[in-house]
């Protein structure tokens, strides 16, 4: 209850903020930075991350990664992993739909269209990552060393999912940090849900 709380009240605070056009200073500020990273290797590592992100590979990533979590842990689970994701993204079409906030005018090096804030990048990175190693983590068949790999793991793959699009400058930063209190909210109303059910079940 009180990461939902945290999570919706940021996304509130970051929708209240936003400027009619551009970017706000901080925006501005990370945009600067980024821009002194830039080098082909760099490009190239970013373009890795931002495929990672794309929607044929989050479909492909979530379908593979539920009919996993079904054969292992139940094909319940399973679902509640689709569902989630599926949840995240439809969430993030009707914020994209509600919010409106039209992309930076200097993106390069990849394409990206529709509305900017949330990042569907960065809101669905946190979500399937996330729920996939909360998943391990749960899991008492698995041993701490590789629990400890699988947080690591996923978190590089969120922040780095995220950073892309502020390299490529297809995104501001508050549309990362927008996509990822949304992501949070989403999880954390997925875990209450699983965690009701569980109970219920149990005591019936």
């Amino acid at each position: 209850m009180f990461v939902l709380i945290v999570s919706v009240l940021l996304l509130t605070a970051l929708v209240m903020s936003l400027p009619e056009q551009g970017g706000n200073a901080f925006d501005r500020s990370m945009e600067a930075w980024m821009a002194g990273f830039k080098s082909d290797g760099m490009t190239v590592l970013f373009k890795l991350f931002s495929q990672l992100g794309s929607t044929i590979a989050i479909i492909g990533i979530t379908l593979i990664s539920a009919l996993v979590i079904g054969w292992m842990r139940g094909w319940l689970r399973g679902a509640s992993f689709m569902a989630g994701v599926a949840a995240a993204y439809l969430l993030n079409s009707l914020l994209k739909m509600w919010i409106d906030r039209s992309r930076p005018a200097v993106a390069w090096g990849i394409e990206a269209d529709g509305a900017s804030f949330p990042s569907a990048n960065a809101m669905l990175a946190i979500v399937m990552y996330g729920l996939l190693a909360n998943m391990i983590i749960q899991s008492s068949s698995i041993r701490g060393g590789f629990k400890f790999a699988a947080i690591a793991v996923a978190a590089l793959l969120i922040l780095m999912m995220g950073l892309c699009r502020v390299y490529f400058h297809v995104h501001y930063l508050t549309d990362i940090m927008g996509g990822y209190a949304a992501g949070l909210a989403v999880i954390s109303i997925l875990m209450m849900i699983t965690y009701a059910f569980n109970k219920n079940r149990g005591a019936a």
